[in-house]
């Protein structure tokens, strides 16, 4: 599998964030709250949105590039398209690498079995 993250996995344009934030399902979790949609691009894009509460920019940016690292490197559990935003909180900024990998993998793996059992 491709572990790139290509341009075309991006969310960029407003009304994309917009119909994303309006419609898209919501899993909270302890150190972030991921925002879902399914699409039919026949990809799944992703953004990352860290408010100045997580920290100063270094640590915004720190945890920007966390985030897309798991997106990139766990694309296989994202088993149909969908548009994953990730809202950060401020202790998103100062946990550690294997916590923030478990969190992320357990909540994609629960929207999954949420949207099977609807």
């Amino acid at each position: 599998m491709n572990e790139r993250l290509t341009p075309l996995e991006r969310i960029r344009r407003k009304s994309d964030f917009s119909t994303l934030y309006r419609e898209g399902g919501r899993f909270r979790g302890r150190l972030f709250t991921l925002v879902f949609l399914g699409n039919r691009l026949g990809h799944s894009r992703l953004a990352v949105v860290a408010s100045r509460k997580v920290g100063p920019a270094v640590v915004r940016n720190r945890v920007k590039r966390r985030f897309r690292e798991l997106f990139r490197r766990n694309k296989e559990l994202l088993r149909e398209p969908i548009d994953l935003m990730v809202l950060t909180r401020p202790e998103s900024g100062e946990a550690p690498w294997p916590e923030l990998r478990d969190a992320y993998i357990s909540s994609l793996t629960a929207i999954f079995r949420r949207r099977i059992a609807q």
